[in-house]
């Protein structure tokens, strides 16, 4: 059991803290949002979490965006980052939050720098949800190449050569390609490896990685989605819901299991250094 000073929660004190109010969160959510970089615990010697109130009431914040007005990770980390030193909440200092740190904020025309008034002018007009209605998915951000280039600062021949090895795979329209967030966080990742003299052809083992990663935990979400669909009393909207909330998990663990191997492995360069 992790043993923490007073002046801090263990995650299973922060699970029963915030057990009541969200009976469905789990330690598996609470590491999925560390890992997408919502929440920041310190560790204590042994590595165990310990978190601060005010970490705790950010965990909450984050779990009530979710729970009560839908919000996607990327819309309640703007509101966090643009939190002022007195506490309060600027939602129109916009930084992307689904950017790996250090990307740059697209221009001023990008759907992420709408104010929350806009988007919900453009949900209403595209049919947002009414009232007891499950709320629709949101759909991904559709990125020019120029917004790539410009969020990311790597060079069009980069860009390209990411391309060819498939590590990013455009949607054509017409002859135009469009990029979504992920897509543009792969090009930024590459990039800042390339800087420390990482060619972009060297990162092939990383995709096949991520490919037989992901051959492993199809089958279970797809066990998921089939064995939800035998129960009763439940919508096809709440049974995918809880398929992505299984995927998510086996992605923040494989991710945790991943970063210890890689510890594990690289031991004897620590040892030599």
């Amino acid at each position: 059991m992790s043993v923490v000073s007073e002046n801090y929660y263990s995650i299973g004190e922060v699970l029963a803290v915030l057990a009541e109010e969200f009976p469905d969160v789990t330690i598996s959510k609470i590491r999925f949002l560390e890992s997408q970089g919502l929440i920041n615990p310190e560790r204590t010697s042994a590595g165990y979490r310990k978190f601060t109130k005010g970490e705790v009431d950010r965990l909450r914040f984050i779990l009530r965006e979710q729970k009560d007005n839908f919000l996607p990770l990327r819309v309640i980390r703007d509101r966090l980052e643009g939190e002022t030193s007195d506490g309060l909440l600027r939602p129109e200092d916009v930084t992307d939050p689904s950017m790996p740190r250090g990307i740059r904020v697209p221009s001023a025309g990008h759907p992420t720098n709408r104010s929350p008034a806009d988007r919900a002018s453009t949900d209403r007009a595209v049919g947002a949800p009414i009232v007891g209605r499950p709320p629709l998915r949101k759909r991904p951000e559709r990125l020019t190449r120029a917004d790539v280039l410009e969020a990311t600062g790597v060079s069009d021949d980069v860009l390209r050569t990411l391309e060819k090895m498939k590590f990013v795979r455009p949607l054509m329209v017409g002859t135009e390609p469009y990029y979504d967030e992920t897509d543009r966080d792969i090009v930024h990742l590459a990039g800042r490896l390339a800087a420390f003299g990482i060619d972009p052809r060297s990162l092939m083992a990383w995709r096949l990685s991520a490919e037989r990663e992901a051959d492993v935990f199809e089958p279970l979400v797809r066990a998921e989605l089939s064995r939800r669909g035998t129960e009763s009393g439940k919508s096809a909207d709440a049974r995918t819901s809880d398929a992505m909330k299984l995927l998510d998990d086996l992605i923040a663990l494989g991710e945790e299991l991943r970063t210890a191997l890689l510890i594990n492995v690289t031991k004897t360069l620590r040892n030599h250094a």
